[in-house]
C-alpha cells in the first residue's frame, strides 16, 4: 500500500491544522498545533518499540529542532508540533527501521492564543507566557473522576462551565497521566492508564485536554509522570520510552504544566528516592523542546529542590496554618528569585489535614499568598483531598462562599500590575507588601493598624482599599516619604496602596 497523507482538518476549534492530501501549504496559529498523519502498512508485533517516527523542523529564521513522531493505531503514525515563530516552517519525518516518511511545509500565522504557559517575561516569579502575555494563575484541585470514561460528559461539562465562570483558569488534576489505584483514590474511575503504551488511552486524555484548552484553561498533572500507586514504569529503558511518547503528544500542547511525580515522592519511606527524582527530572528537561515549566509535588515543608537546575517553577505544600507571617515567610523562603511558585496544598478548606479556616481565615490566607507573588491552588473539601466539592466535582457539594472569597481577592489583583512587583518585606514595618520601588507599593495589613513604608521617588497618592470589599476604596491624599500611614480604624483587615501620581 502506497503511503499518503491523511486529510486533517484545518484550524477547528482548536485552531489544529495539518497537511492536506494535495500537498498545500496549512496555516497554523502561532502557539497551536500542527499535526500531520500518515500510513505505514508495515505490520510490527510492538510499534512502540520496534521504529521511531523521527521529524526534524526547520523554523523561518533557519534553525532546525529535531523531534519524534508517535504511532497512533492501526497503519496510522503522527507528527505533531507547537510553532513559536511567525513564518514558513519546514518538516522531514521518517522512520528507525528504514521506512520513507513524509516532508512538506506549513505557514505560521498569528493565533489568539496567549503563548505557552511559561515564567512571565518581565517578571519571572509569576506564571506568564512566552511572547510576553501576563496572567494570574487562579488554581483549583479537582479529584481522580476529571477524566473518567466513567462520568457523565454532561456533569464535566456543567462543572466546567462553572468553574470558568467562576474564573479558574488552572485546574490541578488528581489522576491524569496514570490511573491512581488506590482506596478512595483512582480506583472505580476510568481513567487513562498510559502505561503500557496505548494509543487509544491517549487519545481518551486528549479529547478532554483539548477542551480545557479551547477554554484557555492551564492544567497541572497532580501525580505527574510518575504517580504514586500507579503503574508507571520503572525499567529506565521504558521510561525514557514512555516519557518520550508521551512529550511527542502531548509536548505541542500550549497550556500543561509538567510535574515529575506525585503527590510526594519525598515523604516517609520515599516511595521515589530523591536521586530518581532528580534523574527523572532532568531526563524529561532534556527530552522536552519546548521548555515546558518542570517541577515536582512536594511533600509538606521546604521544597529541596527550589534552587535544582532542572525545577522551572517550584510546588509548596503548605505551610497549613493560620499564623499569616509564618505563611508569608515560609512561602518567601521557598520561592526562588527567578522561577514561579505554586502554593498546591496551602490553602485546602475542609481537608483534615488543615486548620478549621472561617471565612475571614480564607480571606486572609489568601491576600498573604498573594502578596508572596505566589499562585494559589484552592480546592473545597470534606475530608480528604478525594471528598467533597473538589473532590466528587458535583456541584451540589460546592461551598460557593469560598469560592467567592478567594474570586474577590484575585479579581483584586486584576486591577493592578501585580506582574510588575516583587515581595518586599524590607521596605514595610508591618503587613505584607509587594511592590515595584519608585512607581507602586502595596501593602496588606490582616488588621487595621499603621505602616511606615520605605518609598523612594516620591510623593505617592495614598489610597486605602477595604480587603473585605476592595471595590470600596479610601483616597486620602499624598504621601512624600510613606512614613506613619494609618488604616481606617473600623473594618478587619486593610490594602495600602501607593502610586505615582
Amino acid at each position: 500500500m502506497k503511503r499518503h497523507l491523511l486529510v486533517l482538518a484545518a484550524l477547528c476549534a482548536m485552531h489544529l491544522a495539518g497537511v492536506t492530501a494535495w500537498g498545500a501549504v496549512a496555516a497554523v496559529g502561532q502557539w497551536d498545533r500542527f499535526e500531520a498523519a500518515l500510513e505505514n502498512p508495515k505490520r510490527y508485533d510492538d510499534p512502540y518499540r520496534e521504529t521511531m517516527l523521527r521529524a526534524t523542523y526547520t523554523r523561518p529564521d533557519g534553525r532546525t529542532v529535531d523531534f519524534r513522531g508517535f504511532y497512533d493505531g492501526g497503519p496510522t503514525w503522527k507528527i505533531r508540533f507547537m510553532p513559536d515563530q511567525i513564518g514558513t516552517w519546514k518538516y522531514e519525518a521518517s522512520f528507525s527501521d528504514g521506512s520513507a516518511g513524509t516532508s512538506g511545509t506549513f505557514e505560521c500565522v498569528p493565533s489568539e492564543l496567549p503563548g505557552m504557559v511559561a515564567k512571565d517575561e518581565a517578571n519571572p516569579m509569576w506564571f506568564g507566557f512566552k511572547g510576553g502575555r501576563h496572567t494570574l494563575v487562579r488554581g483549583l484541585h479537582v479529584g481522580d473522576r476529571f477524566f473518567a470514561a466513567n462520568w457523565p460528559g454532561a456533569q464535566r461539562t456543567a462543572f466546567l462551565d462553572w468553574a470558568q465562570g467562576q474564573g479558574y483558569n488552572l485546574l490541578s488534576i488528581a489522576s491524569h497521566y496514570l490511573n491512581r489505584d488506590a482506596k478512595g483514590r483512582g480506583r472505580g474511575w476510568q481513567t487513562p492508564d498510559l502505561w503500557p503504551l496505548n494509543a487509544a488511552e491517549y487519545q481518551r486524555m486528549e479529547r478532554l485536554l483539548d477542551d480545557l484548552a479551547a477554554r484557555r484553561i492551564l492544567v497541572f498533572p497532580f501525580a505527574g509522570f510518575f504517580g504514586q500507586s500507579s503503574d508507571f514504569p520503572r525499567d529506565p529503558a521504558d521510561q525514557e520510552r514512555y516519557v518520550r511518547y508521551t512529550l511527542a503528544r502531548l509536548g505541542p500542547y500550549w497550556n500543561v504544566l509538567f510535574n515529575v511525580a506525585g503527590p510526594e515522592p519525598n515523604v516517609g519511606k520515599k516511595w521515589m528516592p530523591d536521586e530518581e527524582v532528580v534523574r527523572l527530572g532532568r531526563m524529561i528537561r532534556d527530552l522536552d523542546v519546548f521548555g515546558h515549566l518542570l517541577s515536582v509535588h512536594n511533600r509538606t515543608g521546604d521544597d529541596p529542590y527550589r534552587d535544582a537546575d532542572w525545577t522551572s517553577y517550584g510546588v509548596l505544600q503548605g505551610p497549613k496554618t493560620l499564623d499569616r507571617a509564618r505563611l508569608s515567610a515560609t512561602l518567601l523562603r521557598n520561592h526562588h528569585g527567578a522561577k514561579p511558585l505554586l502554593a498546591q496544598e496551602t490553602l485546602w478548606p475542609g481537608n483534615i489535614n488543615h486548620p478549621n479556616y472561617t471565612e475571614t481565615d480564607i480571606r486572609k490566607n489568601a491576600f498573604v499568598i498573594m502578596t508572596a507573588a505566589t499562585a494559589l491552588c484552592f480546592a473545597d473539601m470534606n475530608g480528604d483531598s478525594s471528598t467533597g466539592f473538589s473532590g466528587s466535582m458535583d456541584l451540589a457539594e460546592k461551598v460557593q462562599a469560598r469560592h467567592d472569597i478567594v474570586k474577590r481577592v484575585w479579581d483584586f489583583f486584576e486591577t493592578v500590575p501585580f506582574y510588575r512587583m516583587s515581595p518586599r518585606q524590607d521596605l514595610v514595618s508591618a503587613g505584607f507588601c509587594l511592590a515595584e520601588p519608585g512607581k507602586e507599593y502595596l501593602v496588606y495589613l490582616e488588621k487595621p493598624g499603621a505602616v511606615d513604608v520605605a518609598t523612594e521617588g516620591g510623593p505617592y497618592r495614598e489610597q486605602w482599599i477595604d480587603a473585605r470589599d476592595p471595590t470600596k476604596r479610601r483616597d486620602v491624599g499624598m504621601t512624600a516619604d510613606g512614613k506613619r500611614l494609618a488604616s481606617p480604624n473600623e473594618g478587619e483587615d486593610w490594602l495600602l496602596h501607593l502610586r505615582k501620581p
